[in-house]
């Protein structure tokens, strides 16, 4: 386990070192959530530090702010692709306000914030006092593919006093503390309960369909249903409504409630198999390619690369058989 003690900064710094210490900030930023300008207190230069630490492709950080501003900037995001991802952030300690979108919230401890969306021109966050905070990015149809009845929102803004949200809290510490000793059959394990975790903790927020409606339980057959096609070759709507004798209409409403459509729940479960294969078999990329109905491992690759941001074989080399589970220092204030 690589543990990085957090140090004390100078709280009488030169411009020079100011500005340093801002530019480590904003490059801890771009490479853990999304890039920012940082501009740092300059009255209060105390104690602050990252670590992070990686579940597959899950990213897991911890922050220790001093007292800051972030904020984006169509200059900070320019030539950074819009990857299709969701934030989750966890309140430590300290108050942090989050504006995303023009909605404003505050993220206190034992709060929890989930998000949507790449980087944007519009957003950021301020740190009055130190603060802490844990924060988890995953791809979005990562999410997807845990259960049915889901609509991402753009800002969910949970308190500590929801159960769901305090067993998250638990659960999240419990990983980040025993994450360096944990076997990788573990880490797979611990990564599919942080998603489902967040799959509830949405769907329960009254976000996901009407639980009135007929369409849930249609809804989580054409789940099953389109998982044990997969191999078979290309989904068909028809086969569907066939299989489950309603219209193809219908079939439509029930992807369009959780703001889904067939083709992208197919390519999420899809996607999800395939990355089941890569850490968990030595089979060519070419056939999970053909295992799992597309055209070739080049179309994989493409495919691979838009939501995960690494080929098949670069994802298989991370992460099959990875030790991992050490927890880096991104920033060293010593």
């Amino acid at each position: 386990m690589a543990v990085t003690t957090l140090h004390t900064a100078d709280q009488a710094l030169g411009q020079q070192q100011l500005d340093e210490r801002e530019d480590l900030w904003e490059r801890a930023m771009r490479e853990q959530l999304s890039p920012m300008r940082i501009r740092l207190s300059r009255d209060d230069c105390g104690a602050g530090g990252v670590q992070s630490a990686d579940l597959a492709d899950l990213v897991l950080t911890d922050w220790d702010f001093p007292p800051m501003d972030g904020y984006l900037q169509r200059s900070s995001v320019q030539g950074v692709p819009d990857q299709d991802v969701i934030y989750v952030m966890a309140g430590c300690g300290g108050k942090e306000r989050v504006s995303v979108g023009g909605n404003d919230t505050m993220l206190g401890r034992g709060a929890l914030l989930i998000m949507s969306g790449g980087p944007s021109d519009r957003g950021g966050f301020s740190v009055p006092h130190r603060s802490r905070k844990r924060t988890l990015v995953l791809p979005r149809p990562t999410l997807m593919a845990a259960g049915s009845g889901l609509r991402i929102p753009r800002l969910l803004a949970l308190g500590p006093d929801r159960p769901l949200v305090k067993i998250f809290h638990t659960f999240l510490d419990q990983v980040w503390t025993g994450l360096p000793g944990l076997a990788a059959a573990e880490r797979e394990a611990a990564r599919t309960a942080l998603i489902a975790l967040i799959a509830g903790i949405v769907r329960s927020e009254g976000v996901g369909v009407n639980e009135l409606s007929a369409l849930p339980a249609l809804r989580a057959q054409l789940n099953r249903s389109i998982a044990e096609r997969l191999q078979d070759g290309p989904v068909r709507l028809e086969d569907l409504a066939a299989e489950l004798r309603v219209s193809t209409r219908t079939i439509h409403r029930a992807f369009a409630l959780t703001g889904d459509t067939m083709k992208s729940v197919v390519r999420a479960q899809r996607l999800a198999a395939v990355r089941q294969d890569l850490l968990n078999t030595n089979l060519p990329i070419a056939r999970i390619a053909h295992r799992w109905s597309y055209y070739d491992a080049s179309h994989l690759g493409r495919e691979f690369r838009d939501v995960f941001g690494l080929s098949a074989s670069e994802y298989r080399q991370n992460y099959a058989g990875d030790p991992g589970g050490a927890i880096r220092s991104a920033i060293d204030h010593s």
